[in-house]
């Protein structure tokens, strides 16, 4: 039976953006899988009893108390229950300028938009701090199902601190950012923010700037410098990792995944995913089907 990965929108949760905070949280009790998806809102989940098997972006790992999963918008994942398994878990749903809003700290914006990518999006949050990270989500569960005074500040403040938490996991095992020049990268976290929520339209440079009411080529000096790849290069890299996500995940005809990531020249999708990943997506394909726990 095909598996196509089903699209939920802001919408589809008649809670979202109540109080005009474009945020909620649920408590949902798994018994059951839930199906393949995407959704263009972020979400942050936390698994408070149980257990399961959650798969995000074609990788899979064990859910169990203390398992956490962020994900940007568009991220494809879904949920596998063994047969008489239950798991309990926290939802927080959030527009992803709640984030990158945050004119504060630029490494923390910049930081954000890589997860999925250079940053893992699943985290098990250890033992001696599930105390502390279990009262943060807590907490942004009464605050929005409250009428306090306050409440927006609280949660958008308690929903930042969970995420800094999550990233600090990871600073070990990255190079610290301190060669970025604060001041100076508005224009590109305004690159990168567009990019990820658009990547899959038509996209280009020109188009950019003049979106951003910025000088083409003073973008695209900047955006090299600071992020590492040219815009296309970079472009490039996060569709092909989408479609590498859909080519492991569902059973969509190749054809229609490259439109589905903003390719409309299936020749130049399979070109660039040949050159990123060492192969055509049909081989990529077949080769993860043969041996399922090689593909990534």
């Amino acid at each position: 039976m095909s598996r196509f990965p089903e699209y939920q929108d802001a919408f589809t949760f008649n809670m979202f953006g109540r109080n005009d905070l474009p945020f909620y949280v649920i408590i949902s009790r798994l018994t059951k899988n839930y199906p393949l998806h995407y959704h263009n809102f972020a979400e942050l989940s936390f698994v408070i009893e149980g257990s399961g098997e959650e798969i995000l972006n074609g990788k899979r790992h064990a859910l169990k108390c203390g398992s956490a999963s962020l994900l940007l918008p568009n991220h494809i994942h879904e949920i596998r229950m063994p047969t008489g398994s239950k798991l309990t878990k926290y939802c927080c749903m959030f527009d992803i300028d709640l984030l990158l809003s945050n004119t504060l700290d630029p490494q923390f914006r910049y930081k954000i938009l890589k997860i999925g990518s250079e940053l893992p999006s699943h985290y098990d949050v250890p033992p001696e701090h599930l105390d502390y990270f279990t009262s943060l989500v807590e907490e942004m569960f009464r605050e929005y199902h409250s009428k306090r005074f306050g409440t927006k500040t609280i949660i958008q403040s308690k929903l930042s601190e969970a995420i800094v938490f999550l990233l600090r996991m990871t600073q070990e095992h990255e190079e610290q950012d301190s060669a970025l020049n604060l001041d100076k990268t508005s224009a590109v976290m305004e690159m990168l923010k567009y990019i990820h929520l658009h990547y899959n339209e038509e996209l280009n440079l020109p188009l950019l700037s003049e979106r951003l009411e910025r000088n083409q080529k003073y973008l695209s000096s900047a955006f090299k410098r600071y992020v590492g790849k040219s815009f296309v290069e970079y472009l490039h890299h996060l569709r092909v990792g989408r479609a590498t996500s859909m080519l492991l995940t569902t059973n969509l005809n190749i054809s229609d995944i490259a439109l589905e990531i903003g390719f409309d020249n299936f020749r130049t999708f399979s070109r660039v995913f040949k050159e990123l990943r060492g192969t055509t997506p049909q081989e990529f394909r077949r080769h993860a089907r043969d041996n399922p726990d090689t593909a990534l």
